[in-house]
């Protein structure tokens, strides 16, 4: 979970956390990108606005990379007009939470390939 806000990032850790999923969070897009170098993840879910680079920049270099290879990817964003990188499903805020389950659910890939 990449979110610059820590009220937001620990309250979308905590609801995460709540549904079975493990979270690791980072506060920028440099370091998301580097926890994707050194870990892999089933999935990043990402805001778009970030200090410094934003959500659409780190998904770009971890697909070009190769840090994307069977991990999906979740953008948030308050923005009307952010176009995420291809293959990436975007949520807008404010957030509706079971909405915004469902797309995390539909966007781990081993989830989808398990349950058919």
């Amino acid at each position: 979970m990449i979110e610059d806000n820590e009220d937001i990032r620990e309250g979308l850790t905590d609801l995460l956390e709540s549904e079975g999923y493990s979270v690791a969070g980072s506060g920028s897009a440099e370091e998301g990108l580097d926890r994707l170098r050194a870990e892999s993840f089933h999935l990043v879910i990402t805001d778009y606005m970030l200090p410094g680079e934003n959500g659409g920049w780190l998904l770009e270099q971890a697909a070009r990379e190769q840090r994307l290879h069977d991990t999906g990817a979740v953008m948030i964003t308050a923005h009307p007009r952010v176009r995420p990188p291809a293959g990436v499903r975007l949520v807008h805020k404010p957030l509706d939470i079971d909405d915004f389950l469902r797309v995390v659910s539909e966007s781990i890939p081993l989830l989808r390939v398990a349950n058919g």
